[in-house]
C-alpha cells in the first residue's frame, strides 16, 4: 500500500486531538498548583513545628504530605514554591527527578506538535522540517531544537518560522521544561499551559522567550513563494492552545486540590479512552495519557489522606502560609 494511503488511514484527525491537548494543559496547571500548596504546608515553618511538637495525627499528616510530594507513582518529585520547597525542586532537577506536572505539560506539547504536523503533510517534503518532526516523534527534544536552530542559521528565521510555526514554540518549551536549566522552566510553562509565570528579575527570560515564540498571524500565513503549496483554512487548524486559561480558584485546602485532581484524572481518562483515536502512534499517546490520569488519582488520594489526618490538628490559618 502506498505510504500516503497508509498515513491517511493511521494518523488521527487533527480535530480529535483538540480536547486531549486542552485537557493536558489544564491538568498540568492544576497539578502544579496542588503541588505548590502541598509544598507550602509540608516544607514551610508552621506545619513541621506543629507536627514535631504534637505528634499523633499531625505528624502522620505531615509525613503523608512529604510522601505524596515525592511519590514516583503520583506527583513524582513535586516541591514548588519558595524557601525549602524551592531548594528541594532545584535538587530534584539536578538529579533528574520527574515531576508529574512537567510530565503532563510535556505530553500535551508533544500531542500539539504531532497534531500540527498531521494537519500539514507538506512539511515532510522539506528535509529540515522532516528531520525536526522525526526527532520529535522519537522523543529527542534536544536534537529537535538543534535541528530547528540549524534551519534558522542556514535558511533564515523567516523561513524557519513560516515552515514550523506554531510548533517551534512547543518544541522550545518542551526543551526548556526537560533540560537541566531550572531558570527557563517558567518560559516553557507559559507556552505549555498559557499561564504566565514570574521570571527571575535579572534574566528577562519571559520577554525573550515570547519574542522568539511569537504566535502572531502575520508570518505563518506567508510561506516563502515556491516552497509550500497553498492550503485552505482547514489545513491550518491545530489544537487550540490555552492562551487564555480559566482563572484559578482562590488558594484552597488540601481537600479542594484533591477534588480538582480527581476531576482532571477523570478528564484525562476520558480523553485516553476516546473511541475515534487510531493508529500505532496514537496508541502510545493513549497509554501515556491513561498513566498520567492514574498518577493524578493517586496524588489526589495522598492529598485527601493528609487532609483527613491533619483535620483539627493544626493552628488556625495554617493553610494561608
Amino acid at each position: 500500500m502506498p505510504d500516503a494511503a497508509t498515513s491517511a488511514s493511521t494518523d488521527p484527525d487533527v480535530d480529535l486531538l483538540d480536547a486531549p491537548c486542552r485537557a493536558l494543559a489544564e491538568a498540568a496547571d492544576a497539578v502544579g498548583e496542588a503541588a505548590r500548596h502541598a509544598s507550602g504546608l509540608a516544607l514551610g515553618a508552621r506545619l513541621p513545628a506543629a507536627a514535631l511538637a504534637r505528634g499523633g495525627s499531625a505528624r502522620r499528616g505531615w509525613r503523608t504530605l512529604l510522601r505524596t510530594l515525592t511519590d514516583p507513582a503520583g506527583l513524582g518529585w513535586a516541591p514548588r514554591g519558595r524557601g525549602v520547597a524551592r531548594a528541594g525542586r532545584l535538587a530534584g532537577i539536578l538529579v533528574s527527578r520527574e515531576s508529574l506536572a512537567i510530565s503532563i505539560a510535556v505530553c500535551g506539547l508533544k500531542a500539539r506538535i504531532r497534531a500540527a504536523s498531521t494537519g500539514r503533510p507538506e512539511l515532510l517534503d522539506d528535509p529540515g522540517a522532516a528531520a525536526v518532526l522525526r526527532a520529535v516523534g522519537a522523543g529527542r527534544q534536544a536534537e529537535a531544537v538543534r535541528l530547528f536552530r540549524a534551519i534558522m542559521r542556514d535558511q533564515g528565521a523567516e523561513h524557519a518560522f513560516a515552515l514550523l510555526a506554531p510548533s517551534f514554540a512547543d518544541i522550545l518549551a518542551w526543551k526548556a521544561l526537560t533540560d537541566a536549566n531550572p531558570f527557563n522552566d517558567h518560559a516553557g510553562w507559559q507556552v505549555a499551559t498559557g499561564r504566565a509565570e514570574t521570571a527571575e528579575p535579572l534574566l528577562g527570560l519571559g520577554a525573550a522567550f515570547w519574542a522568539l515564540c511569537d504566535r502572531g498571524q502575520g508570518l505563518p500565513e506567508r510561506p516563502p513563494a515556491g516552497r509550500l503549496p497553498a492550503r485552505g483554512p482547514a489545513r491550518r487548524r491545530v489544537p487550540a492552545r490555552p492562551q487564555r486559561p480559566a482563572p484559578r480558584p482562590p488558594a484552597g485546602d488540601l481537600r479542594g486540590h484533591a477534588a480538582a485532581l480527581r476531576t482532571h484524572a477523570a478528564r484525562l481518562s476520558a480523553a485516553a479512552a476516546g473511541p475515534d483515536w487510531h493508529g500505532p502512534q496514537t496508541e502510545v499517546l493513549r497509554a501515556e495519557v491513561a498513566n498520567l490520569a492514574a498518577r493524578c488519582e493517586r496524588a489526589a488520594d495522598g492529598l485527601a489522606l493528609a487532609a483527613a489526618q491533619l483535620q483539627g490538628r493544626l493552628p488556625v490559618r495554617l493553610h494561608d502560609q
